[in-house]
């Protein structure tokens, strides 16, 4: 940029020109002033145009398009909220995905290597991989400055040296080489150069752990409350995301994401001020125009601030604003992703003089139905990612009640968590197909990729308690229709609904709920994640040595290993993803290695899920269906003093399990699940709950010798114990009369 001119503004009410002497072409004007309120009412521009556009120009500052094809979550992956890494998983499971917050001077030492982890309360390693277990994406925000790269331990948030040209990419080397490393060790690139890692702590470098796909490289950069220090310009950022992206067109060593792995992703830090936003986003385009020879909005990932404006989302400028956004994604830098990585919704209506909101049931509800269907509004405006402002709320201030739990170190569930896990948890693997809404009611359709089965979402779009009594929806050709509403139950409670003249009908309130239509009946259970507590342990399988029944220690003293993970029941939570302030810490420890245990569960059980109270947050634990030896869970045993608890997916039928402990100290086990019938569904091969055509492939595959049977006896038809061909064809025959 070149000056030339500047004035004061020292008239009072009234026009100053200047003329411009020696003016050259130019394109673009910048306007700057050195104080806050420069007193300009207004500014005239004169000359005369010199000529059009040349091709050369107008290919310099056309639209670059993504360089990376869009994540396609499902409707329910594109739902979560912001999180710590020391936020309990039993709160986290309701997300999709989840926004971490993560200090940037948590990450770099002072020595300027990679600390992955945070002392005793946060190993990154353990918290991703816990992440993508439960099938939640998470992108960490690594927000703030550094003291190691200011220099000082009063540092800013723009995260360059001390006195350094802000301007300048390579002042943000620091930065991108950071970025650099967290890409690589969690990305998907498993070829990085090993000189080129630098790990802190104990961690030993790694590369391609596949636990991340992108990164958040700031928060609310253009935060113009917070003064200039924290504050990054258009141009600052821009510079500063080019240097995050692929070190400013590989001029800095050994920085920017896609330097490490090029598929993963950048998202810039979210922008807060719906105003201004699209001005600073053509400002951070027009600087990568000018500034990269490939002239890319080089991040993959545009981020924003924003949220409903009315009691309705529905009704509100919310979809006016994520259209307009995406109008100018689609205009200046097509294919990049939309991600609105913090939203709230107004509440002032629902606030009672004297009545804490957590108390107040009429504000937990709306609140609950008013964050959910913002969430839905989102999806249906192809917003890539939307997380809430936050999962917990502050202990006091204006963040109170902005979480969907109780404050830190209680965690206590909100009505509002119930509502979007049910959301999450229903439309996992859903897509939006359309908005069918009528007749007074918001009708939203997804698909399910895995089953095809139509999921309609509905809910009257008001503010008044509105209910539309008897809607009627029809179930096209389907056969069965199942209603999932919220409930005490995080993945909600479903129950059959009739169908009468190809039609079902629902009462329709402000909470949106779900329908799913199928053309199989399902075994429907509510309630799958309770806690289950051994009737017995013993060393030996065919209980040939002692057993203990757990009412008391045993004599033997390896047995006794296993009755202490067993001996603290009320230490662990009831349900796996239940509340834990009310729980107290475990006393009695588990430390020998090498050991082997049966627990009969005294029924049949399916599995769904585990928790350990672990120690020190190393060894290996495995448990196995005692009567097939098959694998349902194993766990490195990653938590530091805390519940480390794991859904998973639900095991067969089985009524006990081998319990295998290696390495590494722990206090308490729990075994999560619910009780089936012993009686298997006659030809329900694949123990799934029902009776299909995916039993008969399994059946032809075992008879092949290219499949296992997960429970033979349903298959053994002629009850001969013996499978063969003839129950293959019975099987079939079943199948066509069914």
């Amino acid at each position: 940029w070149n000056e030339i001119l500047s004035f004061s503004t020292d008239s009072y009410m009234s026009w100053q020109g200047k003329k411009i002497t020696d003016a050259s072409p130019t394109r673009y004007l910048r306007f700057s002033s050195g104080c806050g309120d420069s007193g300009i009412s207004e500014l005239a521009i004169y000359g005369y145009k010199v000529s059009e556009l040349s091709g050369e120009q107008r290919k310099k500052t056309s639209a670059k398009p993504a360089g990376n094809s869009k994540t396609k979550l499902s409707s329910g992956g594109r739902v979560g909220f912001n999180a710590f890494i020391d936020d309990p998983i039993t709160s986290i499971f309701a997300a999709g995905n989840v926004r971490e917050y993560h200090n940037l001077n948590w990450l770099i030492d002072s020595d300027g290597k990679i600390r992955f982890t945070q002392g005793s309360w946060g190993d990154m390693d353990s918290y991703y991989t816990a992440m993508k277990e439960q099938n939640i994406s998470i992108i960490p925000c690594f927000q703030g400055g550094s003291s190691y790269i200011y220099g000082s331990e009063d540092y800013p948030e723009i995260a360059v040296p001390k006195d350094a040209d802000t301007l300048d990419p390579k002042s943000y080397a620091i930065h991108a080489q950071a970025m650099y490393q967290v890409a690589a060790r969690y990305g998907n690139n498993p070829d990085v150069d090993p000189d080129t890692l630098n790990a802190a702590d104990s961690k030993k470098a790694a590369a391609g752990l596949g636990l991340l796909s992108a990164l958040e490289n700031c928060n609310e950069p253009n935060k113009s409350w917070s003064g200039k220090a924290n504050y990054y310009t258009p141009y600052e950022l821009a510079a500063m995301c080019s240097a995050d992206y692929d070190g400013h067109e590989g001029t800095i060593p050994n920085a920017g994401v896609k330097n490490a792995d090029p598929d993963f992703k950048l998202a810039m830090g979210g922008l807060v001020g719906t105003s201004t936003m699209l001005d600073y986003l053509s400002e951070m385009k027009l600087w990568f125009d000018y500034n990269r020879t490939d002239g890319k909005f080089a991040v993959d990932i545009i981020n924003v601030h924003i949220g409903p404006d009315e009691y309705n989302p529905e009704n509100s400028a919310f979809s006016e604003k994520i259209r307009s956004i995406q109008n100018w994604i689609n205009e200046n830098a097509p294919g990049t992703e939309l991600w609105i990585s913090e939203y709230d919704v107004p509440m002032n209506d629902c606030v009672i003089e004297g009545v804490d909101n957590h108390e107040n049931e009429v504000f937990q509800l709306k609140y609950a139905q008013r964050l959910t269907r913002t969430c839905l509004v989102a999806i249906k405006n192809d917003v890539d990612r939307i997380t809430k402002f936050q999962l917990r709320d502050e202990q006091s201030g204006v963040y109170a009640d902005s979480g969907l739990v109780t404050y830190k170190g209680q965690w206590d569930k909100k009505t509002a968590w119930y509502h979007i896990s049910c959301m999450t948890s229903v439309l996992e693997n859903a897509d939006f197909c359309d908005d069918l809404s009528h007749d007074g009611a918001a009708v939203y359709r997804f698909k399910d990729r895995v089953t095809g089965e139509i999921i309609d979402c509905v809910w009257s779009p008001t503010n008044e308690e509105k209910v539309i009594n008897d809607f009627s929806m029809s179930v096209g050709d389907s056969e069965y229709a199942y209603l999932t509403m919220p409930s005490q139950y995080a993945e909600g409670t479903t129950k059959n609904l009739e169908i009468t003249d190809g039609n079902i009908t629902v009462d329709v309130s402000e909470t949106p709920v779900y329908i799913t239509y199928s053309s199989s009946e399902k075994n429907v259970v509510n309630g799958k994640g309770y806690y289950i507590r051994p009737a017995d342990i013993c060393l030996s399988e065919n209980k040939e040595t002692e057993i203990c029944d757990l009412s008391a220690a045993p004599s033997d003293a390896v047995l006794n290993q296993f009755y202490r993970m067993f001996d603290e029941p009320d230490t662990m939570p009831e349900f796996i993803y239940s509340d834990t302030s009310s729980l107290l810490n475990p006393e009695t420890n588990v430390n020998r290695s090498d050991i082997t245990c049966y627990a009969d569960l005294g029924g049949t059980y399916r599995i769904t899920g585990f928790g350990i109270y672990d120690t020190y947050g190393t060894g290996k634990f495995s448990v196995y269906d005692a009567n097939t030896d098959a694998l349902i869970w194993s766990s490195d045993m990653g938590g530091y003093m805390y519940r480390n608890m794991s859904m998973i997916a639900e095991s067969a039928p089985t009524n006990k399990l081998k319990i295998v402990k290696g390495g590494g100290d722990l206090n308490e086990l729990a075994i999560y699940g619910y009780a089936v019938s012993d009686k298997a569904i006659s030809g329900d091969v694949n123990a799934d709950g029902e009776f299909n055509i995916a039993d008969a492939v399994m059946m032809q595959k075992w008879l092949l010798c290219s499949g296992n049977l997960t429970d033979w006896k349903a298959g053994d038809l002629f009850e001969d114990n013996v499978i063969d061909i003839y129950d293959l064809c019975l099987i079939k025959r079943m199948l066509i009369e069914k």
